[in-house]
This record gives C-alpha cells, sequence and structure tokens, in this order.
C-alpha cells in the first residue's frame, strides 16, 4: 500500500514484516504484527476517550513501548503528537499543557504529583497514565477477541477500531518543544510532509534496511530521536529503547542487540568515546551519526579507531528545518570539519543580511528553503514571523510564495559546494572589537589538546573591553594550563586567545544533550571581576 503519512506506519510494517522485531525495551519485544495490535486497540481507547483529529496529546514519559504505541495512536487518529522530555520541569511542562491546550496528557504518577504540587491553571486535559497503560490496552484486546485474560489475541481489529481520516501533507502531525536552561519552550510545528519527507530522506542516504538494529538513545522530544523512531518503522528496522544513563550501559546493549546503528550529540559521543569497548565492543555497528553540535576531529580520529567498520555520518539540522545537510562518509578526509551538502528534499542558501548570496568562503546566514520547513512556531505569529520568510528564490510574481527559514547559524560554502559550521550568531563573541566564533576557538583547542574531552568559549566581561574569551574545559588527567595557553597564542591572534582556563567536572548540557551555553554564561558572567 502506499504510504504517505506517519498515521500508516505501523500498519504497513505490520504487512511487510510481521513477524520482525519492531520494538525491545530491556526484557519486552513487540514484532510489528503485535505492535500494529497494539496501536489499533490503543487508537480505539483514545477514540472512546473522544479524542478528535487536529487535538494535541502530551508525551511526558519516559522511553518505553507504551509511548511507542502512543504516539502511533494519536497519529492513526488524526491528532497531533506533541512529545516532551521526561525530565522537563514541571513549570515548562504545565506551560506546554497551556501553551498548545492538549487534550489530553500521557504521564506517571510521579510527573502528575510534580505538576499538581504547583496549583498552576491547566487546560481541562485528561489523563493517561503509563502504569495503567498496558492493563488498559490488554483489556480492550480481550474484550474484543474473547481471549482468556493474559493472552495476546491475534483478531483483526481494523474493523472494530476508527478509520484513518483523510489527511493532506499540510495537516500538523506533531509539535517539537525546544529546550533551553532558560525562559519558555517554544513549539515547532512539523507537518505531515515534513515528518515524511525527512524519513525518506534520512533513510535514503543512510542506506537504512529492515536488517539494520537501531539503539534509541535520545529522546523523542528531540527531533534527531524521533527521526531516528520515525525511520527504523518505515525501513522495518529493529529500535532498541534505553534510558541513557551511562555510557557502558550502551555498550552492553549495543554488543547483547548487535546494533548496527548508533546516533548521538557530541558530548553524548566523548562520553562513549570514553567508555571500555574491548577488542569487538562495536563490530556490529555499520554508522554512527552526530548532529545537534560540531564533531572535534580528535574525538572523530577516536570513534573511527573504536568502530573501524561504522561509517561516520555527521549531519547538521534544525528543528525548524527537521535536518539539512550531511556530509558523505567518502569526503571525511577530504573535507574535514565540515557539516557536507544538503541532504534529499532540502536546498540551502547562504546569505548576506541583506538577502544577497556569499561569495565563495564568504561567511553568511544559512536559510534552508524546500518541503522540510516546518510551519512555524504554535501560538507565535511574531517569533514566527522574524525566522520563517518569504522564499527568496521564488519569482517576485509568484503570490503565494512558500517559507524559508533563517536559521541563525553562520556557515560557509567553499568552492566546492561544501557547507562549515561557524557558529550561532546569536552566540558570536565580541572581544575587543571583533566577532569571534566560539566553534573555531573550540576547534584549536581540540587540536592542540586532544586529551580534553569537553571545551567551551565564553565571552566574559573583561575591563575596557567588550569581553575576554573565558575557556572551560573537562579532562582526566592533570593539564598544563600555561603550556596549553602558550601553545594557542601562537596559534590565535590575541584577540581570540582564552584569557583564562577553568577545569569543571561537567559542562551543563540541556535537555538533548547538547552543550548549555546559557547556563555556562550565566554562571560566569562575572569570573574576570571576582579573579582579577
Amino acid at each position: 500500500m502506499p504510504v504517505n503519512f506517519i498515521s500508516q506506519f505501523s500498519e504497513h510494517a505490520a504487512a511487510r514484516w510481521p513477524e520482525r522485531t519492531a520494538l525491545i525495551a530491556g526484557s519486552q519485544q513487540l514484532t510489528f504484527a503485535a505492535l500494529h495490535q497494539q496501536v489499533l486497540a490503543c487508537s480505539l481507547l483514545l477514540s472512546q476517550r473522544g479524542l478528535k483529529a487536529g487535538e494535541r496529546v502530551v508525551l511526558a514519559s519516559p522511553k518505553q513501548l507504551e509511548l511507542v504505541v502512543m504516539i502511533l495512536a494519536v497519529a492513526r487518529l488524526g491528532a497531533v503528537v506533541v512529545p516532551v522530555h521526561a525530565q522537563l520541569k514541571p513549570t515548562q511542562l504545565a506551560h506546554v499543557l497551556q501553551d498548545c491546550q492538549a487534550s489530553m496528557l500521557m504521564t506517571n504518577q510521579h510527573r502528575l504529583a510534580q505538576l499538581t504540587a504547583l496549583q498552576l491553571p491547566l487546560p481541562d486535559v485528561q489523563l493517561l497514565m503509563t502504569e495503567q497503560l498496558p492493563q488498559a490496552i490488554n483489556d480492550l484486546l480481550v474484550v474484543l477477541s474473547g481471549a482468556n485474560p493474559g493472552q495476546l489475541p491475534a483478531v483483526d481489529l481494523t474493523i472494530a477500531t476508527p478509520a484513518i481520516p483523510a489527511l493532506v501533507a499540510s495537516d500538523v502531525a506533531a509539535i517539537m518543544y525546544t529546550s533551553g536552561s532558560t525562559g519558555l519552550p517554544k513549539g515547532v510545528v512539523l507537518s505531515q510532509q515534513n515528518l515524511m519527507l525527512g524519513t525518506l530522506s534520512v533513510c535514503q542516504y543512510l542506506q537504512l534496511t529492515n536488517d539494520d538494529v537501531l539503539l534509541a538513545l535520545l529522546p523523542f522530544s528531540f527531533d534527531y530521536g524521533f527521526n531516528q523512531l520515525l525511520t527504523a518503522l518505515y525501513c522495518g528496522a529493529s529500535l532498541v529503547l534505553l534510558e541513557y544513563l551511562l555510557p557502558q550501559d550502551v555498550v552492553k546493549a549495543v554488543v547483547q542487540h548487535q546494533v548496527t546503528g548508533l546516533a548521538a550529540v557530541p558530548p553524548l559521543w566523548s562520553a562513549l568515546a570514553r567508555a571500555n569497548w574491548g577488542e569487538q565492543g562495536g563490530s556490529s555497528l555499520r554508522f554512527i551519526t552526530n548532529s545537534g553540535g560540531s564533531m572535534p576531529q580528535p574525538l572523530l580520529t577516536t570513534l573511527q579507531q573504536i568502530f573501524p567498520y561504522a561509517k561516520p555520518y555527521l549531519m547538521y539540522g534544525l528543528t525548524e528545518a527537521f535536518r539539512s545537510s550531511y556530509l558523505d562518509p567518502s569526503m571525511l578526509r577530504a573535507k574535514p570539519g565540515s557539516i557536507g551538502k544538503a541532504i534529499p528534499f532540502a536546498d540551502l542558501l547562504v546569505l548576506r543580511p541583506d538577502g544577497s548570496e556569499c561569495a565563495v568562503d564568504e561567511p553568511g546566514e544559512l536559510v534552508h528553503r524546500g518541503p522540510l520547513v516546518s510551519l512555524g512556531y504554535w501560538n507565535d505569529q511574531k517569533r514566527t514571523n522574524e525566522r520563517f520568510r518569504p522564499d527568496p528564490v521564488q519569482p517576485a510574481a509568484v503570490i503565494n510564495k512558500a517559507l524559508a527559514v533563517w536559521s541563525g547559524d553562520e556557515v560557509r560554502r567553499d568552492a566546492d559546494g561544501y557547507l562549515y559550521y561557524l557558529g550561532r550568531l546569536d552566540e558570536m563573541l565580541k572581544c575587543s572589537g571583533f566577532r569571534i566564533s566560539p566553534a573555531e576557538v573550540e576547534q584549536l583547542v581540540y587540536q592542540c589538546a586532544p586529551q580534553l574531552y569537553d571545551v567551551a568559549a565564553i565571552g566574559v566581561p573583561f575591563g575596557d573591553a567588550d569581553s575576554a574569551v573565558l575557556l572551560l574545559y573537562c579532562c582526566d588527567a592533570p593539564v598544563d594550563e600555561k603550556a596549553l595557553l602558550a601553545l594557542l597564542r601562537q596559534q590565535l591572534p590575541h584577540y581570540m586567545c582564552p584569557k583564562a582556563l577553568l577545569k569543571l567536572a561537567e559542562l551543563p548540557k540541556t535537555a538533548n544533550g547538547k552543550l548549555d551555553r546559557k547556563s555556562l554564561r550565566l554562571t560566569y558572567k562575572d569570573f574576570f571581576n571576582e579573579n582579577a
């Protein structure tokens, strides 16, 4: 059958690979046939509770089988999936519920107690408790099939369950609330087309098949992690759900399940590179992927040594456009540090502030155009108008222009068309009147001191200058800071060189595992005044 929407994914997979393992969570497993049966039962349960197409369902649950079932059941009814990180602060969760005017909330007793303790005004939401959902689904299956309690009935539920509503490509499918250390999360609205084409694109360039086994370390509230779920379902790959705790837990899961694909962000890769993989620990891996930040070259080299059979895919993306670029593994040596070229279904521009296209190697803002561009920010037209603007490539005569998204990231494009990430425009440092990319400083630090496994360059007010660079770093061994500073002074102009180094046990991360620069700037804003 043709598959055009994520509402069809479980049925598609059950028809093609009924007995193949779809999901693994600890000692629990579901085949694609069993998964689809649970999705049908859950969609009936939601329908009986009055859920309608277009209504929002907030999913605040740990990564478990029931979460996947709920995602697919909500999608099957044409309702809107709103996954949030299980560790989101209660005030942030309350904001999400209020902001999207949720009809339902799936959560556990612990999170519910935290939420109700706030005594904040919340929309009238129906509650689905994760502790009760498995039994509720099984009870419904028993009633429909007449099976004995405890048995999983093999029945066709399509007659009893509601039909998939008619959908169009522009219908809202999901809202991804971006994480941050300060302020309230903002919701990025993803269409059916965004999710479908994003799935097809990643399946294509990663060459995913039903022989793959993927390890889900990232939260489904992160578009990177959510896409991993969708691609596994679409291609018939098995997905192992793991709530990341310790690096050795990942090693154990990779070996136990013979994982072929592993996706992570740089801080997580840094931790995994220091784990004990043994001689053959990662031999099953066919590929690894990185997004959510630049991969330092020394870290990439280490990972290639640990996983000699795995192709590294270095990717770049923003939630507002799902995914934007990737570097083909065959070009790693020829184009070190590059984020590659546009993925299928994406077109990337590098523009000046006046909207004209940058010359070769000229820094400019990355602008993403094409069908992967999201619908904007939920309930925030002002911010949507700031970031989402009429496609600059379409002819002026076109009345209803498609939208492109201005990423807020500074990049350059070389003569061969390969892109290089320079940093966030709103995170550029200004030192002695010069604009500095923290990513550029950090990359050089990694080259000069590969023993450092996590670094962050931040701008801190200093004397009469705008600011000076403070370099925060993590390392297991002692570091000769004077020698490192001397080496950096040889490699960097004076205004880019760190004024001081500070060793930390760890650097703060956002809920998605990215470096939390906002938190660092707030914590160390008075560093030079206090250490004069």
